[in-house]
C-alpha cells in the first residue's frame, strides 16, 4: 500500500510541472518553519502567530511613512525604510506593490514577504475625530473547539479534569491604528471548565483569560496600554518580552523593538500585566525625538513548589512553570503561585541617523525561586529580586547601518567563589551593509555571562537563554546570475559552562543555505539545506560530551496554474551522526493542492495534503508547515514510519460570516501506540478535528 501512495504522490508531483510558485503565505509559512526547527518545537508562541495573523489580516500601507507602522515589519532595514521614504517623497503615493522593484535596497526575499504583509492605498491626512473612529471602528469575533480521537490515557483514566475538548473564544475591536480592544477566553483540552475554587485557585469559567486596550497618537501619549502586554527594547539584552526574531533566511540579525504592544489572546505565559505608557516628550515635528516609555506589571506566575522551605515557613520555589497546561492535580497546584510585580522605564532619543535608549526595570517575587542543585545550575537565578538596566544604540549612515546594546544585571545572592570570575553582563553589537537592491550583508556578535539574570529578555543566538553564550552570526542575502535568489546563515556559538544536558564547556554551529528560482510561469524552485552541530553528554557518562550532527536537504516545487488554483510538492532528507546513539535518517515526500473558489463558488476554499515519511531517528527528525485555522498554526514533527494527510475548508455562510474546518490523521503502521504518559492512545492511527466560525461586523 505504502508503494502504490508514493507512485501516486511521483506522479502528482511530475504532473502539475514541477510546482514552488510565489504565492501566498509562502513566505511566512517559511518563517514558522524555521522557528520550529530553531527551538525544536512543534508548538508555535501565541504571540508569533498572532502577530504574523494580523499583519496578514491588517497589512501595512507602505505609503503611510510617517506613522510608526513600518517599524512593525521586522524582515524591513533601517537603509530600506529610508529609501522607500525618499522613493514617495520624490515620486508621491505608490499605486502598485511593483514599484518595490526599483526602490534601491529592496530585494527579492524582502519584496516576496512584503507582498503577504503589505498593501498600497491612499493615505488621508488628517486626524478624525474620536467619533468617526468610533463609527468606522470593526468588530470581530472568533470561537472554536478542537478534539483528538482516539482518546489519551489522562481521559481513559479519569486523570485529567476536564473533557477532551479545546474551547476558546476571542473578541476584538479596531479602529485602524488609533484604538484596538481585545477580550478572549481559553480552555485547553482537559482543563476544566467551571466556577469557584478547585482546592488550588479560584476559577470562573475558563482556564484563562486575555484582554487589553490600547490607543495610539492621542496627543501627547503616543500609546497606552491597559491589561495584559508585551515590552520590547533595543536588541533584546535588557528587556524583550513576547516572540523574537531568530536566526533566518529572511529576517534581519538587527531586531527593531516595538516598545509595549499588546499580549497574544491566547498566550498563557510570559506576559504582563498593568498598564504601559510612552510619551513623547519632544513634539514629532521637530527633528530630534525623545520619547519616555512608563510600565508597571503585577502578574501571578505559574511555579513549581520546592519541597523545601525557609526558617520562618515561607514557601520556596524551584522554577517558574511554562507549559501553560493545567489538567492534572500536579498541574493545578502550580497554577497563580508566586506573584511578580515589574516596573521601570526606557527613554528613547532618535534623529535621522541615530538612536540611542536607556532601559532600567525591577523584578520583584513575593517568594523566593530556590533552583534545584543540579550541576548545570550552579549560576541559575534564585532570590526575589532582581535590577536590570542598559543602553542600547544604532547609527545609520546611507547604506550601513550599527547597532548595538549593552545590559548588567544586579542581585543580593551569593553564588560562590566561582561566580568571581564572571562579571553579570550581557551585549550585542553588530553591523548591516546593503551592497546595492539585491545584496545585503549582516553580522552580529553576542555575549551573555553565566551569572547574568534576566527573566524578561531574550537575544539572538542558538541557546534559549541570554546568558552563557557568546555567538557570532554573519547572514548573506544576493541574486546569482539568471535570477538564483540566494540566502544564508552561518552562527557559532561557545557555551562557556555547562548546561541542561551538556555537563561541560561546548560549542555548536548552524548554518542555513537557501536558493530559490522562478523556473517558469508561476512556477517556482526552492531548496533549502541545513547543518547544525551541537554537543550533550556521552549517554549516561555525564561529565564526557559527544558531538551531534544533523543535516537536511529539502527541494519545494509550487505551480499556480490559475488565481484559484496552486499546487505545493516537496522532498525532504535528514540525516544524524553521534557516537553513543549511531546514526539516523529521514524521509518526508508530500503533496499538497489548494483551490480558492472558481466562477461556481467563491464563497469556499480548500486545501489537502498527503505525506508520507520515513524517520530512522529522533536526532533526524523533520518539521512540516501545514495549513491550519486561523491563530491555530502549528508544525508537526515528524518521527517514525507513516503517513499524515489533513483537509482545510473554509465556506462563507455570509460576507461577514466564515466556518472553517479542519481534519488530520496520522497513520503509522509498525506501532501499536502513539505518544507517551498521559496522552499515549492505543492503536497505529490518530485523529484531530477542529472547528472555527468567525464573524465580522
Amino acid at each position: 500500500m505504502l508503494r502504490r501512495i508514493v507512485v501516486c504522490l511521483v506522479c502528482v508531483a511530475l504532473g502539475v510541472r514541477c510546482s514552488m510558485a510565489q504565492s501566498g503565505a509562502d513566505g511566512w509559512q517559511d518563517l514558522i518553519e524555521q522557528w520550529a526547527e530553531h527551538y525544536d518545537s512543534e508548538s508555535i508562541p501565541d504571540d508569533l502567530v498572532e502577530y504574523l495573523q494580523d499583519l496578514s489580516d491588517n497589512p501595512v500601507n507602505l505609503n503611510d511613512t510617517s506613522s510608526q507602522t513600518l517599524e512593525g515589519l521586522p524582515f524591513l532595514t533601517d537603509f530600506q525604510r529610508k529609501a522607500l521614504r525618499a522613493y514617495i517623497c520624490q515620486n508621491g503615493q505608490m499605486v502598485s506593490l511593483n514599484e518595490l522593484f526599483v526602490i534601491n535596497g529592496f530585494d527579492t526575499v524582502t519584496i516576496r514577504l512584503l507582498k503577504d504583509f503589505a498593501k498600497v492605498e491612499p493615505v488621508e491626512w488628517g486626524r478624525p475625530s474620536l467619533g468617526e473612529l468610533l463609527r468606522k471602528g470593526r468588530s470581530t469575533v472568533v470561537t472554536g473547539a478542537k478534539t483528538v480521537f482516539p482518546r489519551g490515557r489522562g481521559y481513559q483514566e479519569d486523570i485529567y479534569a476536564g473533557s477532551p475538548y479545546r474551547s476558546y473564544f476571542r473578541y476584538g475591536f479596531k479602529c485602524g491604528d488609533r484604538i484596538s480592544l481585545q477580550i478572549s477566553g481559553d480552555n485547553d483540552a482537559g482543563e476544566a471548565f467551571g466556577f469557584g475554587g478547585n482546592g488550588y485557585y479560584r476559577q470562573y469559567g475558563y482556564d484563562f483569560y486575555g484582554y487589553y486596550l490600547m490607543l495610539n497618537g492621542f496627543g501627547r501619549v503616543k500609546r497606552l496600554i491597559l491589561g495584559k502586554y508585551q515590552l520590547q527594547f533595543g536588541q533584546g539584552a535588557t528587556l524583550w518580552s513576547g516572540f523574537a526574531p531568530w536566526m533566518s533566511d529572511a529576517t534581519s540579525l538587527r531586531r527593531y523593538g516595538s516598545g509595549i504592544r499588546p499580549a497574544s489572546a491566547f498566550c498563557e505565559y510570559g506576559y504582563l500585566r498593568g498598564a504601559a505608557a510612552t510619551f513623547a516628550l519632544l513634539s514629532d515635528k521637530s527633528r530630534n525625538n525623545l520619547d519616555l516609555t512608563v510600565f508597571y506589571s503585577n502578574v501571578d506566575r505559574d511555579a513549581t513548589v520546592s519541597a523545601d522551605s525557609s526558617e520562618d515557613g515561607e514557601a520556596l520555589f524551584r522554577s517558574i512553570y511554562q507549559s501553560g497546561y493545567h489538567r492534572t492535580d500536579t498541574e493545578q497546584s502550580k497554577k497563580w503561585q508566586l506573584g511578580e510585580q515589574l516596573y521601570g522605564g526606557h527613554l528613547q532619543f532618535g534623529n535621522r541617523n541615530l538612536s540611542v535608549g536607556a532601559t532600567a526595570y525591577a523584578t520583584l517575587l513575593d517568594n523566593a525561586i530556590v533552583s534545584a542543585s543540579f550541576a548545570y545550575n550552579a549560576f541559575a537565578f534564585r532570590g526575589k529580586e532582581n535590577l536590570n538596566f542598559g543602553i542600547d544604540a544604532t547609527y545609520s549612515y546611507r547604506n550601513l547601518t550599527l547597532f548595538g546594546e549593552a545590559a548588567m544585571s544586579v542581585n543580593d545572592v551569593d553564588f560562590g567563589v566561582e561566580a568571581a570570575d564572571w562579571m553579570p553582563f550581557a551585549a550585542v553589537t553588530g553591523v548591516q551593509l546593503h551592497l546595492g537592491s539585491d545584496n545585503v550583508l549582516s553580522a552580529a556578535y553576542r555575549y551573555g555571562s553565566p551569572t547574568y539574570h534576566n527573566l524578561h529578555a531574550t537575544v539572538i543566538g542558538q541557546g534559549s537563554s541570554v546568558a552563557n553564550e557568546r555567538c557570532a552570526i554573519m547572514s548573506f542575502r544576493t541574486t546569482l546570475p539568471y535570477y538564483i535568489h540566494l540566502s544564508t546563515t552561518v552562527g557559532y556559538s561557545r557555551f562557556p559552562t555547562m548546561r541542561y544536558n551538556v555537563y561541560g564547556p561546548s560549542s555548536g554551529v548552524d548554518c542555513r543555505l537557501n536558493i530559490y528560482k522562478e523556473i517558469a510561469p508561476n512556477t517556482m524552485l526552492d531548496v533549502k539545506y541545513r547543518y547544525k552541530q551541537s554537543q550533550r553528554n556521552y549517554g549516561d557518562q555525564m561529565y564526557i560530551l559527544e558531538s551531534v550532527y544533523r543535516r537536511q536537504i529539502q527541494a519545494s516545487i509550487s505551480y499556480t496554474p490559475s488565481p484559484s488554483w496552486r499546487f505545493l510538492s516537496r522532498v525532504a532528507y535528514s540525516w544524524s551522526d553521534s557516537e553513543a546513539k549511531g546514526s539516523g535518517r529521514g524521509f518526508l515526500l508530500f503533496q499538497e493542492a489548494s483551490w480558492n473558489g472558481s466562477a461556481f463558488s467563491r464563497a469556499l476554499t480548500v486545501g489537502a495534503r498527503l505525506s508520507l515519511f520515513d524517520v530512522s531517528a529522533y536526532d533526524a527528525r523533520i518539521y512540516s508547515y501545514e495549513r491550519d485555522l486561523q491563530y491555530e498554526y502549528g508544525v508537526p514533527m515528524l518521527t517514525g514510519r507513516g503517513l499524515r494527510g489533513f483537509l482545510v475548508c473554509r465556506y462563507a455562510l455570509m460576507p461577514n460570516m466564515v466556518l472553517a474546518l479542519k481534519y488530520a490523521v496520522s497513520f503509522y503502521p509498525d506501532i501499536d501506540a502513539i505518544g507517551s504518559g498521559y496522552e499515549k492512545t492505543i492503536g497505529n492511527k490518530r485523529q484531530e478535528i477542529k472547528l472555527q466560525l468567525r464573524l465580522s461586523f
